[in-house]
């Protein structure tokens, strides 16, 4: 895993979640990009397993399209 590219992959999926529409709707849906490297994938969805009151729901049989859902309210308690 290279730690740029990683960088480069949570940088873009931070930009996805902080949009105004996935803030209202505390939904977004991420997709591996064809330059994204298999390990960062899976290690942004394993960083992501770990997030408390995110929920990841795998929208293709490869988790390469994934929607995340989170509420903030719970996290506030």
């Amino acid at each position: 895993m290279s730690t740029k590219t990683y960088q480069t992959l949570v940088e873009r999926v931070k930009r996805q979640i902080g949009s105004p529409g996935a803030q209202s709707k505390q939904c977004v849906e991420i997709k591996r990009q064809p330059d994204d490297a298999a390990e960062d994938w899976a290690q942004l969805l394993s960083d992501l397993g770990t997030v408390e009151n995110v929920t990841m729901i795998p929208l293709d049989d490869t988790a390469e399209h994934v929607r995340l859902r989170w509420n903030p309210e719970e996290s506030m308690a």
